[in-house]
């Protein structure tokens, strides 16, 4: 089926015109990705898309949502390594080929982990033969006795290399399910392809956070850790997209949880260089049934000491009352007097007020737009301000 493409920027809203049927669909199915509000025209609708990015589809529209950002900076976001493309490349151009980059990049960091060693695991299988290896399997050896005068051959078990691992199917799903989606160039397939070929022995399964879980605990698969990253960043974007569940070929990239995963994994290196400090990612409080987790808390010598929260949003001069309260909640079950309110910027500022409680808040605004060293200074920055 033909579907006419609208375009739309993240956090913009357009005026467009949509049959009944659509606009119902996103009302119904899409709530959390665009927000739908009935123009005064007959037929035309104000749309406003979120947080996400790259394209998903209703009964007869794609929606084509770009980022405010250009292109490098959300590769920056996403962590992909820099493909040389200009700086001044547009986001306008990335719903149509944003697959088919994470496509590319999967099949490059795939590349480097089989070159560095496809890492199997050990498991028991049962065998059979002229010569006794592993642990004999005495009950199937009796049984064998009984019913032959001079048994003739070694029922045992042995321990095998097996690539059926979690850290091995997780690559080899994704992989799966590039070669068989639509979006995906033909080039780009076949570099999939190759490089997926070393792990073609291991079956191809659905994939939970199970797995990915174990992927991630497992020492040696150390060298796996770039390209789960990458699996699961394409494993959720397909899902986020797929509304209905009927498989649509549509694919989303939530541009607020990358921006949360950039600034933690730029922050946890920027503290690390500080003696006696430390920073948790997503660190979990339980407050009764319920669980709280800031995206970043600061540690010095193991005491809390600042909570960090992520907001890919335009920042006002006084935080949104529920950021805030947010925030104030974190600071009490971390125990700290110190938290912070994080917004993507042009360029790095920051501003301070205290609560009646004696908590001090801070908001702060990196850059996210500039250069790839422009904006981890900033994000330097920011580190110095909150542990001081």
């Amino acid at each position: 089926m033909t579907r006419r493409t609208v375009r739309l920027i993240e956090r913009r809203t357009r005026e467009v015109r949509l049959p009944r049927g659509d606009a119902a669909f996103l009302a119904e199915h899409a709530r959390h990705l665009v927000d739908v509000v009935p123009a005064f025209r007959r037929g035309r609708y104000r749309v406003t898309p979120r947080e996400c990015v790259g394209w998903f589809d209703a009964p007869s529209t794609r929606f084509a949502i770009a980022p405010k950002i250009p292109w490098p900076n959300v590769r920056m976001l996403l962590g992909l390594r820099d493909d040389g493309e200009s700086a001044a490349t547009t986001g306008a151009e990335l719903p149509g080929n944003l697959l088919d980059t994470l496509a590319r990049e999967f099949a490059a960091c795939l590349r480097d982990v089989t070159h560095a060693g496809v890492a199997a695991d050990y498991r028991e299988q049962a065998a059979e033969g002229a010569f006794l290896r592993g642990k004999l399997r005495a009950a199937d050896q009796m049984r064998d006795a009984a019913v032959r005068a001079f048994p003739d051959r070694f029922h045992f078990t042995e321990s095998v290399l097996d690539l059926d691992t979690p850290w091995n199917r997780v690559p080899r799903a994704t992989a799966a399910a590039l070669l068989a989606h639509p979006a995906v160039r033909a080039a780009t397939l076949r570099e999939v392809a190759d490089a997926a070929a070393p792990l073609a022995a291991v079956p191809v399964a659905e994939v939970s956070d199970a797995d990915f879980a174990a992927a991630a605990a497992e020492p040696r698969a150390a060298h796996y850790r770039e390209l789960l990253t990458l699996c699961r960043l394409i494993r959720d974007g397909l899902a986020a997209a797929d509304l209905t569940r009927t498989g649509s070929g549509a694919f989303l990239v939530n541009l607020s949880r990358a921006f949360e995963q950039y600034l933690a994994t730029e922050l946890t290196r920027e503290v690390a260089s500080r003696p006696g400090w430390s920073a948790e990612s997503q660190p979990r409080f339980a407050v009764g049934p319920a669980v709280l987790q800031p995206d970043l808390l600061f540690r010095k010598r193991g005491n809390s000491r600042v909570v960090l929260d992520a907001k890919w949003k335009v920042s006002g001069q006084t935080p949104d009352a529920d950021d805030l309260h947010q925030v104030l909640a974190y600071a009490a079950v971390a125990g700290v007097r110190h938290v912070g309110l994080v917004y993507p910027g042009r360029r790095f500022a920051r501003r301070e007020f205290a609560t009646a409680g004696g908590i001090r808040v801070s908001l702060y605004r990196v850059n996210v737009t500039g250069t790839t060293e422009e904006c981890r200074r900033s994000v330097a920055r920011l580190a110095r301000h909150a542990r001081g």
